[in-house]
This record gives structure tokens, C-alpha cells and sequence, in this order.
């Protein structure tokens, strides 16, 4: 993880000061954080995303969390909280960002001069979420910048009364550099990859997997929380993995034919970035954002919830290997595209702009 380094200009005069809460769990070339090592030489402050284990500052933090901006404030995001708070009294002035505001903003935004400290945020959560997620949907209002994963985010910011030119959709990204193809890929047996825990649709891709389980030469591997182990238990063609370190992962996508994401909903998505930066055609519903990130070019699009259309897809793409690396090709081009050091271009844009508005 990188740690704190001096700010400097984002054009010319204003340093960024980046805040986020981090999971230790995840993997370290995952996630919306990685976007703090293209962005220069920013400040990136951070707190363990987890509440605290002694009993007094534990009380503390559930306390706070009351009447927090977001329901998922923790006593890592208080301590967040606290640290940039202490940076501005100590003489920041410039853009402070929010990495997951969905996530660990509390009160910073009624503790900051936007006049001065301009505060943008980045929301991830999926549409059918965020209304439940904010406690108090008019303080959005005072954020100078949001930044949005997906267009499908846009409608709720819009009917809580945020100014439109204040709402900017910046993709996610992926680092590229890390996550890439690989020259030795196995033919044979076609090996369907799926990703991650979060609003996956876990008894769908059980069901997938059952229809191939007479099929010796496709076979399936599934990297998820221990706990969803028992879905696929007696399902022969799949392989269950756990806890893999980044290597352990990148591993994974490039010894993988295509992948294949059962979704709830979606924003943005690392399993498919990843996997496209592999240079992994891509099968998954047509949910939230997804379509934004993936074309028919390098993904098969299904409607939610459609088994037998998700089998149909593997079973033309497990047919041919043509098809598999066409669209392999374009799922690279694609992914190349979102690379970390665009999104870190867009993101600056976002905060010329936040500078630009607070200062009229």
C-alpha cells in the first residue's frame, strides 16, 4: 500500500489530499485505490477499514456511526475522517477527495470551507442501493465534485437536487501493466473463470455449472469467500479457490479461457477488467453498468437471471477458439483503454473543474 507523500499541483496551484478507507482482504492490485499511485505525487491518507477492538473507542465509533452521512461508517472511516481534518487544520488547502464516500463519509463535508478544501467523492454503490445507503441525501449538495462508476448511478444524485454539472461518470479502471495476457494458455479443457462476492448471483452460477457437469472437456473455477464452498459441492468440473494473493490471481485470468459473472447489479466491476486485461472474453447479464465497460466485441451480454442463454454462450464460445481469441483481442484493447493513468487524466479533469465551480 502506498503511503502518504508530499501533494503537489493539480494545475499549477491546488494539491489533492485522497482519502480512503482499505480492506486488507482484498487483493492489492484490485480495487478503486490503486488509482492513488497514477494520480502524482498526491497525498493519500488511509485507516484500516474496520471498527476498533478496545471497548471505549469502539463505543465511540458505533456512536458516530449514528448519524453518519453513509450507514457503512465504521470506526475506520471516523479515523479517516479525523486524519484529513487534522491535515486541513494543519494548512491544506486543495481538492480532497473521497475514494469511497459511499463508504466512510460521515461529516466531513460539514467540517470543510468548499471555498478553500473543495470536497469531491466517488460513489460505487448500484442504483437499487444507494437511497438506502445515504441518511441524508441533501448534504450530496454540498459536495463540489461526485464521480459516478456507471451512468445507471445518475438518476438518484439528480432527484436529491445535486447541480448536473457537478455529477461526472469517470469509468473505473484496471492496472494494466500487472493484469495481461499471457502467451502460454492451455487449450484444453476450456476453463470458465468467475470472480468475486459482491452481488454475485451465486445460486445462478451454480445452476450454469450443473448443466455442464457431464461435459469432461469444459470445466469450471470459482475464487469466492469460503462460505459460498457448499453451493458447488459435488459438482465435478469445478474447482473452488479461496483467499489467493495477487500473483495467485493474475494466475488465475490468464490460465482461464473466458470469463463468466452472474450478477445481482453492477457499477463497475474488477472481475471484468481484470479478466479483459488478461485478455478474457467476457459472458454476463445485463445489469447496471456492465455495458458500459464491455461491448459485443469482447463480451456476450444475457439477460438477468437467463440459464439457458448464459449456457448457450459458453458453449460457442468453448466451440471455438477463433472466437475466444478475437474477442480476447478486443477485450485487451478495451481494457487497455480504462488503464489506471486515463482514469487518472479524467479523474484530474474532475478536479479542475470542482476548483474552477467553488471559486466563482
Amino acid at each position: 500500500m502506498q503511503r502518504a507523500s508530499p501533494a503537489i499541483a493539480v494545475n499549477g496551484s491546488d494539491p489533492v489530499l485522497l482519502l480512503s478507507t482499505v480492506n486488507s482482504t482484498l487483493a492489492q492490485r484490485s480495487g478503486y485505490h490503486v488509482l492513488a499511485d497514477y494520480l502524482g505525487e498526491t497525498e493519500f491518507v488511509y485507516a484500516a477499514r474496520k471498527d476498533p477492538q478496545i471497548l471505549v473507542p469502539w463505543f465511540f465509533a458505533r456512536v458516530s456511526a449514528q448519524m453518519a452521512l453513509t450507514r457503512y461508517y465504521l470506526g475506520g472511516s471516523a479515523a479517516l475522517e479525523w486524519k484529513a481534518w487534522r491535515r486541513v487544520r494543519c494548512g491544506f488547502r486543495g481538492v480532497v477527495h473521497m475514494m469511497w464516500a459511499d463508504h466512510d463519509l460521515g461529516y466531513l463535508d460539514l467540517m470543510l470551507r468548499d471555498d478553500t478544501t473543495p470536497l469531491c467523492g466517488t460513489f460505487h454503490l448500484c442504483s437499487d442501493t444507494i437511497a438506502q445507503t445515504i441518511r441524508f441525501p441533501g448534504r450530496l449538495r454540498r459536495l463540489a465534485a461526485i464521480i459516478l462508476m456507471s451512468e445507471s448511478q445518475r438518476r438518484f444524485f439528480l432527484s436529491v437536487g445535486v447541480e448536473p454539472s457537478r455529477i461526472h461518470v469517470v469509468l473505473h479502471g484496471v492496472d494494466a501493466d500487472y493484469f495481461t495476457p499471457t502467451s502460454d494458455k492451455p487449450v484444453d479443457p476450456v476453463t470458465v473463470l468467475s470472480v468475486g462476492n459482491t452481488r454475485r448471483n451465486f445460486p445462478l452460477l451454480a445452476q450454469v455449472c450443473q448443466a455442464f457437469r457431464g461435459n469432461s472437456r469444459i470445466r469450471f473455477r470459482i475464487v469466492a469467500s469460503p462460505d459460498r464452498r457448499d453451493l458447488f459441492a459435488g459438482i465435478p468440473n469445478v474447482e473452488f479457490l479461496c483467499g489467493l494473493r495477487d500473483p495467485e490471481l493474475l494466475s488465475c485470468y490468464q490460465q482461464a479461457s473466458l470469463l463468466l459473472q452472474t450478477l445481482e447489479n453492477s457499477t463497475a466491476n474488477n472481475a471484468v477488467l481484470e479478466a479483459m486485461a488478461c485478455g478474457l472474453p467476457v459472458v454476463a447479464e445485463r445489469v447496471g453498468g456492465i455495458s458500459e465497460y464491455v461491448s459485443r466485441e469482447n463480451a456476450i451480454l444475457t439477460e438477468p437471471n437467463d440459464v439457458d442463454t448464459l449456457v448457450r454462450a459458453i458453449r460457442v464460445l468453448a466451440e471455438s477458439r477463433q472466437a475466444r481469441e478475437q474477442m480476447g483481442q478486443a477485450a485487451r484493447q478495451r481494457a487497455e483503454q480504462l488503464h489506471w493513468k486515463n482514469v487518472a487524466h479524467w479523474t484530474r479533469e474532475v478536479y479542475k473543474q470542482a476548483i474552477t465551480g467553488t471559486r466563482r
